[in-house]
């Protein structure tokens, strides 16, 4: 946080204290104010009425601390990004957070230190309660600022939103399929997508293959431990545009739950570990690999599913998947693979 304020120092010399007030506070709480049903009503408004570009325009994308950017809006056009994109983007960013309070009082005590000007506006934003805060006019003036707030995943990922799309600009419905290594961040990507794009979502984990199937035959098949006649049967066979029916199952009780159905969406992703399966791969618009260093991976592993789990991944479940990947090439045959 301390680099990003300098350099909004050294890139903004125009700017008043309540425009790093305005930085601070988004960095700690996101755009919760600004969110609604309404916001892409807004933000469609903002696209047609874009100030012209300053001399010295803002980046693309600027960080600005708490895992969130500034999305310059004079940039979507290169960017190849739908307003509905941005917006889909920026509502994660309104979401309450846990230790916010103190974050933003971290960042005002350096804002503090930093520039010392600063310190009866900062006093007066604490004694207000520290409410939203306007660019001043100067600032205004100089910068012309027109963006929207976005998590950071937005940079990570931009080559994957940029290819969903021009997919969604040729096609009524597209699927995409996320592999790769366990604990390399698939559900959270999955989950973005969904909330992003209001997408149906499918995890491979929902078809383990039952504890009587698994013959030393099957298990020596490369991802051959997942129930992949199931899952091609249930979704990725199922006509573009179809309600998909299908049933988790359920690896404690080996035995498969109750009956779930979706309504068709313009985007289905389906996530999780084999979902490139060469019974299944064909079903898909767009094919991504995550990957993770192994060190990285097994930490992650250890911190959420505790020693018992760990051991089993280590001793199990990973080599089955690197075999897997191996095997049949699973990177190499992606269009798009992040190193996360």
């Amino acid at each position: 946080m301390r680099q990003i304020l300098l350099d909004h120092i050294r890139r903004y010399p125009l700017a008043e204290p309540q425009d790093f007030l305005k930085l601070v506070r988004q960095s700690a709480l996101g755009g919760a104010h600004m969110g609604g049903e309404a916001s892409l009503a807004r933000l469609e408004g903002e696209l047609r009425q874009l100030p012209p570009a300053p001399e010295n325009d803002s980046p693309a994308l600027e960080p600005i601390g708490g895992g969130f950017l500034r999305l310059n809006l004079r940039a979507l056009g290169a960017l190849a990004l739908h307003p509905e994109t941005v917006d889909g983007l920026f509502h994660q960013t309104c979401a309450p957070r846990a230790g916010s309070t103190q974050a933003l009082e971290a960042s005002l005590r350096l804002l503090e230190a930093l520039m010392p000007r600063a310190a009866a506006a900062i006093a007066a934003f604490r004694a207000g309660g520290c409410p939203p805060v306007r660019h001043s006019d100067a600032y205004r003036r100089a910068y012309r600022p027109a963006y929207r707030l976005v998590p950071e995943a937005a940079r990570t990922f931009l080559p994957l939103f940029q290819r969903i799309d021009a997919l969604l600009r040729q096609k009524a419905f597209v699927r995409i399929a996320i592999d790769g290594h366990c604990a390399s961040g698939k559900s959270t990507l999955g989950a973005l997508l969904r909330d992003v794009y209001g997408a149906n979502l499918f995890h491979m984990d929902d078809y383990f293959l039952p504890f009587a199937r698994k013959t030393p035959e099957r298990l020596a098949e490369p991802g051959g431990n997942v129930d992949y006649e199931r899952f091609f049967a249930e979704v990725a066979g199922r006509p573009a545009g179809a309600e998909i029916h299908w049933r988790a199952f359920d690896c404690a009780a080996q035995a498969l739950g109750p009956a779930q159905s979706a309504a068709p969406a313009p985007l289905t992703v389906v996530e999780g570990s084999y979902s490139l399966h060469p019974a299944l791969r064909g079903a898909y618009d767009l094919k991504v690999f995550l990957s993770i260093d192994p060190e990285r991976q097994s930490a992650r592993i250890l911190a959420r599913n505790g020693p018992e789990k760990h051991r089993r991944f280590v001793e199990e479940w990973i080599p089955l998947e690197n075999a897997y990947f191996r095997a049949l090439d699973i990177r190499a045959l992606c269009d798009l693979a992040f190193d996360v």
